[in-house]
């Protein structure tokens, strides 16, 4: 044995060298994606449809991937800067599916208004591709759309997909929502108007999005409505195109007396056309 050779009992296998290599790899690039700059490199994103993205800390998430917290999506359209959607945890990591198709994501869950949102983001050559999962979020809590003198509560869940273009905020898409005990407060019922459940199946296409379907069941009245609304880079300012029938339960006609009494004509199978805008409606 020549001098200053290693003895057997100290000398490596080889697959020992590959396998501390690989977990000295897999150690790198962990730390890589738990202190990439997920929130700058966001806002870059989506600096050209008007958003910006903001968080107060960021964490390693066990095993990849990265967790921020206090994490705020806001328009930067206005210029008091509107606050939309805001979670106080964010966990982002890379999408192994899209990795395996040769477009690689990443894989974002967040608690949202006391429900959980799942959405898998990869960007594609027409633009940023995003799928998405709701469950239960709470819409008395959501600030990205607002009635004037009205709320609405309930919890909504659902499926879909989007496709973000540099240009615009949506460009396609299609998706179903539902929505379980919603809830509408206004000045116009003199009691919080029962709309029980809702199913919904939409499309989007060019800015246009499509209610195919829309129905509730269980509450003060039976809503069917279809049509489009025209959206605009202000929520509120979106043109409504959209056409519905209502049913009103003998039991809740006196608590909307009024609603009613503003109707062109009474509830039934003929139905009521939605126009203007989210903020300011027409019914005819």
């Amino acid at each position: 044995m020549r001098a200053g050779s290693p003895t057997p009992e100290y000398r490596r296998p080889p697959f020992l060298r590959t396998a501390y290599t690989l977990v000295g790899l897999t150690l790198f690039a962990a730390y890589l994606i738990s202190t990439f700059p997920y929130s700058q490199t966001l806002t870059r994103i989506l600096a050209p449809m008007g958003l910006e993205v903001s968080s107060t800390s960021q964490r390693a998430s066990f095993p990849f991937g990265a967790q921020l917290s206090d994490v705020r999506l806001i328009s930067t359209r206005n210029p008091s800067g509107s606050l939309l959607v805001e979670s106080p945890a964010v966990t982002i990591a890379p999408s192994y599916l899209s990795m395996l198709t040769m477009h690689p994501g990443v894989r974002v869950k967040a608690a949202l208004y006391d429900g959980v949102v799942n959405v898998t983001i990869r960007p594609t050559r027409l633009g940023t591709a995003i799928s998405y999962d709701l469950d239960s979020v709470e819409l008395a809590r959501q600030q990205l759309w607002t009635m004037p003198g009205a709320s609405v509560a309930g919890a909504l869940s659902g499926t879909g997909n989007l496709l973000l273009s540099p240009d615009d905020i949506t460009e396609t898409g299609d998706g179903i929502l539902s929505a379980a005990s919603l809830t509408f407060t206004s000045a116009l019922a003199s009691a919080p108007l029962r709309l029980g459940d809702g199913h919904s199946k939409f499309k989007l296409d060019q800015g246009t999005l499509t209610i195919e379907q829309l129905t509730t069941t269980g509450g003060d009245l039976t809503l069917t409505a279809e049509g489009t609304i025209q959206l605009a880079p202000d929520p509120a300012q979106s043109d409504l195109a959209i056409q519905f029938t209502l049913s009103i339960a003998p039991a809740a006609a006196a608590h909307l007396a009024l609603l009613l009494a503003i109707l062109p004509h009474p509830p039934g199978p003929q139905p009521y056309h939605l126009t203007g805008t989210i903020s300011a409606p027409r019914i005819s």
